[in-house]
């Protein structure tokens, strides 16, 4: 009785290592935004808040007493800059990593990876509320 259960026991034991070795996860490299040119300016009010009402991409939550940031047009700016932006290292930024394509953090809308570019580029030049 003792060897029967033993060998269940092993049997179990056996079935599962299989199954766990048999597991194979593939990772995608998401790739970083194309670098934004430094002769050009991106401007906040026609680059960034673009991104950020169009089509309700991100004002569907993010509105005047809803989630924070607050991403409408007119509250986008003073909602951002210095909370969400680190010009000291533009990459950590929470407004550009939050909801950047590659990021697991924001589980509703992620940005484009085009859209990402521009979000940093305007960090690298300053956030400037241009």
């Amino acid at each position: 009785m003792y060897q029967i259960r033993l060998l269940k026991q092993s049997l179990v034991v056996v079935v599962l290592l299989l199954i766990a070795s048999a597991c194979t996860y593939d990772f995608i490299e998401m790739p970083n935004p194309d670098p934004i040119d430094p002769t050009d300016t991106v401007s906040f009010q026609s680059a960034v808040v673009p991104i950020f009402t169009s089509g309700n991409n991100c004002t569907a939550c993010h509105t005047t007493g809803a989630t924070a940031p607050d991403l409408t047009a007119s509250k986008a700016y003073s909602a951002l800059v210095p909370a969400y932006v680190n010009l000291n290292d533009p990459e950590s930024s929470s407004i550009y990593w939050f909801a950047h394509p590659s990021s697991n953090t924001h589980g509703w809308k992620k940005l484009s990876l085009s859209e990402a570019g521009i979000i940093l580029g305007w960090i690298q030049q300053g956030a400037q509320n241009n």
